[in-house]
């Protein structure tokens, strides 16, 4: 597994704008299919999805492959995302 962060600057582009930036946690396997994301607002609400969990009304989880150098992150420990989880 393959666990990295994004921080995103801009605001949602929707009703919940207000939430502030964010920053994108990510679990990957090794074929670089997003497993988990959570997503961490500065108003400190927080959003997860998983395969168990594929969506709700503020969100979903990504169907696009992704690694670390797509999204300019940073590597994390899975101690570290999990913690957050």
């Amino acid at each position: 597994m393959n666990y990295f962060s994004q921080f995103w600057d801009e605001n949602r582009e929707d009703e919940y704008a207000s939430w502030g930036t964010s920053t994108w946690l990510f679990e990957t396997n090794e074929s670089d299919v997003i497993l988990k994301q959570i997503t961490v607002y500065s108003n400190e609400k927080i959003l997860k999805y998983s395969t168990e969990k594929l969506s709700d009304k503020f969100g979903s989880l990504s169907d696009q492959k992704l690694t670390i150098d797509d999204c300019d992150g940073k590597v994390i420990s899975k101690e570290d995302f999990y913690k957050v989880w």
